[in-house]
């Protein structure tokens, strides 16, 4: 579900990134950057590649829409579609 995704979405910023946040202070509905996370584009970089590896999916070039990282809800959304894709296009 896509709450599920919003924790490991938590865990992987708070756990794996250099951005000294905890999880329990991540609002879900902050902006990543600035005004909200403060998340700055190499930081950015890292966590698509730490999401592609941690999810094991691909974004493609058209994905990596600012759009898509406005807020962390968004961007659990997007990864749990993403998701919920690859699923239905395996059975």
């Amino acid at each position: 579900m896509c709450q599920t995704t919003i924790e490991k979405l938590k865990t992987i910023i708070a756990d794996d990134l250099d951005v000294n946040l905890k999880k329990d202070e991540i609002d879900e509905n902050a902006s990543l950057f600035e005004g909200g996370l403060g998340l700055d584009s190499i930081v950015i970089v890292e966590l698509i590649a730490l999401i592609e590896e941690k999810f094991g999916i691909e974004f493609s070039d058209l994905e990596l829409n600012p759009e898509y990282f406005s807020s962390l809800k968004v961007l659990a959304e997007f990864v749990w579609q993403k998701l919920e894709s690859r699923e239905t296009a395996v059975v």
